[in-house]
């Protein structure tokens, strides 16, 4: 009996198998993954998969255009070919490459047609085409398909490098370099919570690091004949762990956000190589979508219609005015292209300080004095300048830079450089103070009177209400194929209303009233930016969608209107008696031009106060009304104009996903499958737990311990030989654990005794008691022989060889079935 259970003991640690010879021997894998090996190994290869796919996954949560999820396959293909051209001594390097790359632009190609282009190769290469002519001619891109061509490349690319720099010319911090760099790039615009990629990517990088240069050392030492441990590897790869978590907690606590104001002026400043990469980037590459990182305020020549602005609560300016209630203008945008605002070609004129500049056919004006102070510099590709709407003089040494198609004022520029930290300068804009009575007379452009100069009066003024046709070419433009269902809506909101005032605080009124305001948003591809806002968004939006459909349904009025970015005025500190302007007071709003009283500001976004303008001025006094006629007053309520029986628009894409929400939606898909790992991993633990305590539940205490104790010494590499005694095998577990030496050959000994003494003997460790010995030398042993395995995880060396069994094993299976079902078929 005790024979029979030494013998089943030693059959559950050891697991022979017979082959068809009789013979027991273990079982080994054949076919394709007993012969595919890397010197390096495999863990190796896990780990550079791990560093490149963390940077790709980062390119894929920025979400900066559709389709994204195609950059998996290739990103496999890159490292595979990497791989086999870094092992491979046939072909020359010069000639792998060009192969490599040509191979990585072809499939690049086809991804992004098959996506993007619906397989469209032709319109795809008709694309490309138009893109290079608009880079020549020094144009702006909308075409977001060139972006998904560049970025499918370039993750091939990435791939490709990364493992050529790894196996072949042996230089992985160049790898991570590499990668970390578009890691950076990316993490820098998208939601703060995937900061997860970046610790995956460290602790990666770190093991890599570790495990290569243990690879190099290793084979160096073999080279000069010495001897080293087989747990060498492991006991390095737990050392490197621990060390990479230690450094990744200490970094969290170490001081960021340091910036030293004189060198983020040399590295912004206008001529500064990267800001002209920057800047060329963003005309020739179209981007649909992106997370904007947390920001005071970011203002470019281009205004998208896109994503959360992301802004902060920072103290952008303090500044004191003479007439309260002034927004801070940066500046204007021409054309809408359907998706975002821009302008046409412009040139600049430089005025010194305090010198004026203008419309001198403008009348009703009136002179806003403003001073600010710079808190935190906003963020903007040019050095804007900030103040009143119509700027007319500034202390700055600026530049006025004015559209050549019509002569109006885009921005201001200040030529010292973007503005710092601790900086002050005076702004003095010259604001319209024409009231609404008299703004009501002024005729839309298609009743205004015509006007030809007299050659014999050069400096003739023209009529107070003519419109120059420079202007209403400008900004009476609208993109082709324009929903028609703005202009519907927009007939329905005027009707009634006789003149162009009225028409547009009806516009804003409606839109104030009937939408809400909600940054989480964000333009679905393809998909016009004023239909979708007014139709289907679900009726909310934040500061750009507002002013950029009043701003349309103006024009498709005849109204010429336009879109300007900057900051509102803020919020009264009544203890310095200035205005704090917030990074989160960034915004957009629309102006009209009323000839001969220039532009006029509106503010359709909901929850902001109207603008204050006279409402009629008689006699000196005049009263005022934020908004003229259907502004409201308190109390008053405007009547929602949703029940205008609008066409049918379709559903569409509904109410679309916000970057916000798409955000929350992978952020959701991550947490639920981490939450998934970890309800695994503690289903594994119960399971283990359950299965370890019954282990040989059916032996005595003895044999219980000791072949748990054989077991784990097996997965840590150090498994019974059938030639070993118990004594010789308790012997050698002494030596490999020495601090555990004593314990262990007292454990043999009992069970030894247990096993084969006379039971009637005073030897027996169950007539003298020791075998209550055991319980407490397991609580002991057991703990310290976990943590031994922790240390040598031999069992996972197995892993390759058992998936290679399972394979051949389901083969022979599939194979046996075949053949019995063409034996019962011949039958």
């Amino acid at each position: 009996m005790q024979d029979a259970s030494v013998k089943r003991l030693s059959q559950l640690i050891s697991e022979p198998r017979q082959d068809g010879s009789g013979n027991k021997k273990r079982l080994q894998p054949r076919g394709v993954l007993a012969h595919i090996k890397l010197a390096e190994g495999w863990f190796s290869f896990f780990l550079l998969l791990t560093v490149v796919y963390s940077t790709i996954w980062s390119v894929q949560a920025a979400g900066w255009v559709d389709h994204l999820n195609i950059l998996t396959l290739t990103t496999a293909l890159g490292l595979l070919i990497g791989v086999i051209a870094a092992k491979q001594r046939l072909l020359p390097r010069l000639l792998v490459h060009p192969l490599a790359i040509l191979f990585g632009l072809l499939l690049a190609f086809w991804q992004t047609a098959g996506a993007d282009d619906g397989g469209n190769i032709m319109g795809l290469v008709n694309g490309i085409h138009q893109w290079i002519v608009l880079a020549l001619a020094g144009g702006t891109s909308a075409d977001d398909s060139i972006f998904l061509f560049f970025i499918t490349a370039l993750g091939f690319l990435l791939a490709y490098t990364s493992a050529w720099l790894l196996y072949r010319t042996r230089s992985p911090w160049l790898m991570i370099l590499a990668n970390a760099v578009v890691l950076l790039i990316n993490l820098s615009n998208i939601d703060p919570g995937y900061i997860i990629f970046l610790v995956i990517f460290l602790v990666a990088a770190l093991l890599l690091l570790l495990r290569f240069n243990l690879y190099e050392s290793s084979a160096r030492w073999k080279s000069l004949g010495l001897r080293t441990s087989d747990d060498l590897g492991w006991e390095f790869m737990q050392a490197g762990a621990l060390l990479s978590i230690g450094i990744l907690i200490l970094t969290w606590f170490i001081p960021w956000g340091y910036v030293n104001d004189a060198a983020a002026q040399i590295w912004s400043a206008d001529n500064n190589p990267w800001v002209v990469i920057q800047n060329n980037w963003n005309r020739l590459i179209a981007i649909t979508g992106g997370y904007n990182s947390l920001n005071h305020g970011n203002f470019t020549d281009t205004l998208s219609l896109g994503g959360n602005p992301n802004l902060s609560n920072d103290l952008v300016f303090t500044v004191t005015f003479s007439d309260d209630g002034q927004y801070l203008q940066a500046l204007s945008y021409s054309t809408y292209d359907g998706r975002s605002w821009s302008n046409g070609p412009s040139s600049g004129l430089d005025v010194k300080p305090g010198n004026t500049d203008f419309d001198p056919y403008t009348t009703d004006l009136r002179a806003v004095q403003q001073h600010i102070n710079v808190v935190n510099p906003p963020g903007g590709q040019y050095p804007y300048l900030f103040g009143a709407s119509q700027i007319a003089s500034t202390n700055q040494p600026s530049q006025v830079v004015s559209r050549n198609s019509d002569g109006t004022v885009v921005a201001w520029l200040r030529t010292d450089g973007k503005l710092a930290a601790s900086e002050q300068y005076n702004v003095t804009s010259y604001v319209s103070a024409a009231d609404v009575a008299t703004l009501e007379t002024v005729p839309f452009p298609k009743n205004a009177p015509s006007y030809t100069p007299n050659p014999l009066i050069p400096d003739e003024a023209p009529p107070v209400d003519y419109y120059d046709p420079n202007v209403l070419h400008t900004y009476l433009q609208l993109p082709k194929n324009l929903d028609p269902n703005i202009l519907a809506l927009t007939k329905k909101i005027t009707s009634g209303y006789k003149n162009m005032y009225d028409m547009a605080i009806a516009l804003q009124n409606y839109l104030q009233d009937n939408y809400h305001y909600n940054t989480n948003i964000l333009l679905p591809p393809q998909q016009e930016g004023v239909s979708w806002f007014l139709f289907r968004s679900g009726f909310q939006g934040f500061c750009n969608y507002f002013a950029t459909a009043m701003a349309v349904m103006a024009r498709e009025m005849g109204m010429p209107a336009r879109v300007v970015a900057g900051y509102t005025n803020g919020k009264l500190n009544t203890k310095t008696h200035q205005w704090d302007v917030l990074g989160s007071d960034a915004h957009a709003w629309t102006q009209i031009y009323f000839a001969g009283y220039g532009w006029v500001n509106f503010e359709p976004s909901a929850t902001f106060p109207t603008f204050v303008r006279p409402l009629h001025i008689a006699g000196g006094a005049a009263t005022v009304t934020p908004g003229g006629p259907g502004a409201s007053s308190p109390g008053t309520v405007h009547k929602p104009l949703r029940d205008l029986n609008l066409p049918d628009t379709g559903s569409g894409s509904g109410s679309g996903l916000s970057q916000a929400s798409v955000s929350a939606q992978i952020r959701q898909d991550v947490g639920i499958a981490l939450l998934a790992l970890l309800l695994l991993i503690l289903a594994g633990l119960a399971y283990f737990s359950v299965w370890w305590r019954r282990l040989y539940r059916r032996y005595g205490i003895s044999a219980q311990v000791f072949g748990r104790l054989s077991m784990l010494a097996d997965w840590a590499g150090l498994a019974p030989r059938r030639s070993q005694t118990p004594y010789e095998y308790a012997h050698a577990l002494a030596e490999a654990v020495p601090e555990q030496a004593v314990t262990i050959e007292r454990l043999g000994d009992i069970y030894v005794r247990d096993r084969w003494a006379d039971p009637s003997s005073s030897e027996h460790p169950r007539r003298n008691g020791e075998i209550n010995e055991l319980p407490r030398i397991w609580e002991i042993l057991q703990p310290r022989l976990f943590l031994y395995v922790m240390r040598h995880p031999h069992f996972l060396r197995r892993l390759p060889d058992k998936i290679g069994v399972f394979i051949h094993q389901r083969r022979a299976n599939r194979r046996k079935r075949r053949l019995d079902d063409i034996i019962t078929n011949a039958e």
